[in-house]
């Protein structure tokens, strides 16, 4: 009897362990469906083979030729129709130049720039981005093509193939790991964020420092991407992507804009244009068909029924996706999102998603951000400025953000992550220091102290890191004290010509 009931007692603590350990397991980050590059891949030891002035890396190295060719893309000074800036042209007037590009990626031990390539191809290729224009540290957009011009996809660094990249220079941020860190963490929350990897960029043998291959926003083919090419049956509409952001269409890709229903009624001033599909594939007849199914969600966004369950928002937009979104940028305190370079698509089938770009200036990077009565910045963001009016809405966002601030948003996992990735960097990061240090005092958007905020002005990679880390634990620690607030956002005091109640 004694012995049975051991057995049973035995039984039990295993099951109490085993029940114990999977709560346990669900308290901590899931990190099992994104590739974080620092994690996966080998850290740096010295070659013992060749001498010290040798360049030698544990990254992937991209060496870009441009064969004497002036990079177009730089800021002239000059103003469009829209009041923004003109960007230079190449000699042939066109916005780029074709390049030769090579990317050294040994697995198994570093890269040294006479290593063979992994590959070689050309390439379009040209300066990127907005305010990073004027960087001495250039960010620059790729093309890849074949011999004859053709689109060209390659599987780069382990990332699925495709022929269009960005080199995201870490410059403006000197922690060097807000986007790294912040696609990577989305990706982990959301079905999909763009991926990255670290490498060393070399442009006309000028050492350019450590740079940033990232996937650009972008239909993709297979599990890459978003999967905006599915098959579509009947008539039902294929999938697209449009851009949010200002009125300029010269650096977004795009083919048109669409006069979109908000548009009309003065409650937005930035554009909204298709990125996918491209100028090829995109006939006056499919622009359209686009611009009407967009204006059904804003449609039933703005009008009486915003919160019904047959004809609301949520008919039409993917509500967990645009939680996780909201969360993420609330929490980064990313002051573009929802304004600049925001992207919403629709896959064949499914309602609309939106997905993170653009971490830069996120977590008091360049734009001071404080908390106090009006630290939820994001809460009246773009669409945000209606969805928080259902109150369903916001509590799902609380709910959410509880469980995050568990996991992937703990200060202890967020504060390790930086500390990881930066002991993982090593030399590169010392690199990179030594390379743009000079610069960083006569730049006004890098400089940014002030009486009142010199603790920002940081210049050594560590003390940049300890900035950021210090900054995600206040942040956390004030959102965990205020993101009840939202529930404030859909109170009928606030909403009451939107209510039903209310109507005459």
């Amino acid at each position: 009897m004694k012995s049975a009931f051991c057995g049973i007692a035995a039984a039990v603590l295993m099951l109490l362990a085993v029940f114990g350990a999977t709560c346990i397991n669900q308290e901590k980050p899931n990190v099992g469906k994104r590739f974080h590059q620092h994690l996966e891949e080998r850290a740096f030891t010295p070659c013992s083979s060749h001498k010290d002035d040798v360049f030698c890396t544990h990254l992937p190295i991209v060496i870009i030729d441009t064969e004497g060719k002036e990079i177009p893309g730089k800021v002239t000074g000059e103003k469009d129709s829209f009041g923004q800036s003109v960007y230079s042209k190449a000699d042939d007037n066109t916005d780029y130049i074709n390049v030769s590009v090579s990317v050294i990626d040994n697995k198994d031990k570093n890269n040294h720039l006479t290593d063979k390539s992994d590959f070689t191809t050309r390439s379009l290729f040209r300066i990127r981005g907005n305010s990073s224009r004027k960087f001495e540290k250039s960010p620059y957009l790729l093309k890849f093509v074949d011999e004859n011009g053709a689109d060209n996809p390659i599987k780069v660094m382990g990332m699925d193939a495709h022929n269009e990249w960005a080199l995201v220079g870490p410059y403006l941020d000197k922690s060097l790991v807000r986007n790294y860190m912040w696609y990577n963490i989305s990706g982990e929350i959301m079905d999909y964020a763009p991926n990255v990897r670290y490498c060393e960029v070399f442009v006309n043998n000028d050492y350019r420092g450590l740079y940033l291959m990232t996937e650009t926003v972008s239909a993709g083919k297979d599990e890459g991407r978003l999967q905006l090419k599915k098959t579509v049956k009947g008539n039902e509409l294929s999938g697209f992507l449009l851009r949010i952001d200002r009125p300029t269409q010269a650096d977004l890709e795009t083919t048109r804009d669409i006069y979109s229903f908000s548009e009309r009624l003065n409650l937005t001033s930035f554009d909204i244009a298709i990125r996918y599909p491209g100028s090829s594939n995109l006939t006056p007849e499919r622009s359209k068909e686009i611009e009407n199914e967009f204006s059904k969600f804003e449609k039933a966004l703005y009008s009486y029924d915003y919160d019904t369950e047959d004809y609301g928002y949520q008919t039409r937009i993917d509500t967990d996706n645009f939680i996780d979104y909201y969360i993420i940028n609330e929490f980064t305190s990313n002051i573009d999102a929802g304004n600049y370079s925001t992207y919403i698509y629709k896959e064949p089938n499914e309602k609309y998603k939106m997905c993170v770009w653009d971490f830069n200036n996120a977590c008091n990077n360049y734009i001071e951000t404080e908390f106090g009565s009006s630290g939820l910045y994001k809460r009246d963001s773009g669409y945000y400025y209606m969805i928080f009016r259902d109150p369903d809405f916001a509590e799902k966002v609380i709910k959410r953000y509880r469980e995050l601030r568990k996991s992937v948003l703990s200060d202890d996992y967020l504060t390790d992550y930086i500390d990881s990735v930066i002991k993982w960097l090593g030399p590169a990061a010392d690199r990179n220091y030594e390379r743009w240090k000079d610069f960083y005092n006569e730049n006004p958007l890098i400089n940014t102290a002030t009486e009142n905020t010199a603790d920002r002005n940081t210049h050594t990679t560590k003390e940049a890191t300890e900035s950021l880390k210090t900054w995600i634990v206040n942040r956390g620690a004030w959102l965990d004290r205020h993101i009840d607030a939202l529930n404030f956002l859909s109170h009928p005091s606030r909403n009451k010509r939107w209510n039903d109640q209310e109507q005459p």
